[in-house]
């Protein structure tokens, strides 16, 4: 008989649940109202200007990049370091192609020629192996790195 009494229950409490449905909507005269509605009524949440001025601001300065490897396969400094850091540029991308990419650096007087977008160091060391023959005194560095292309 009791558990009679609590499937009746159980069924009467899950037929008249009713579930909540979030609102979200973006404006731009600075607030961002948020409103969750029940049956019982709404709430709604009002975001400063300054808060999505600070987000836009967060956004802007990752450069849309993000923290992983790259392999450095030059560095120098000097009269011809620009120069060389463009010939094993173009010694890379006709050795390897534009798969992987290359990244001229310059923080002075240093040029660096840095190449690859890995999320892991071990797939920057695997990489780094397999060009080993061509640029032998490679090795891995951390990077700020693009995020990947949707294929």
């Amino acid at each position: 008989m009791k558990n009679l009494i609590f499937t009746v229950i159980i069924i009467f409490a899950v037929t008249f649940a009713k579930a909540q449905t979030e609102t979200f909507r973006i404006e731009e005269t600075g607030y961002l109202p948020t409103g969750i509605a029940s049956s019982d009524g709404k709430v709604y949440i009002n975001q400063s200007v300054y808060l999505n001025q600070l987000i836009k601001k967060q956004i802007s300065s990752n450069d849309n990049k993000f923290p992983g490897w790259r392999v450095q396969i030059y560095f120098g400094a000097g009269q011809n370091a620009k120069y060389q850091s463009s010939k094993s540029k173009e010694k890379f991308m006709y050795k390897y192609g534009n798969k992987y990419g290359a990244y001229i650096v310059y923080n002075a007087p240093y040029f660096k020629l840095r190449v690859g977008d890995f999320r892991t160091k071990a797939e920057a060391l695997y990489f780094k192996e397999k060009i080993s023959k061509t640029f032998s005194s490679s090795w891995v560095v951390s990077d700020r790195i693009n995020y990947p292309e949707n294929n």
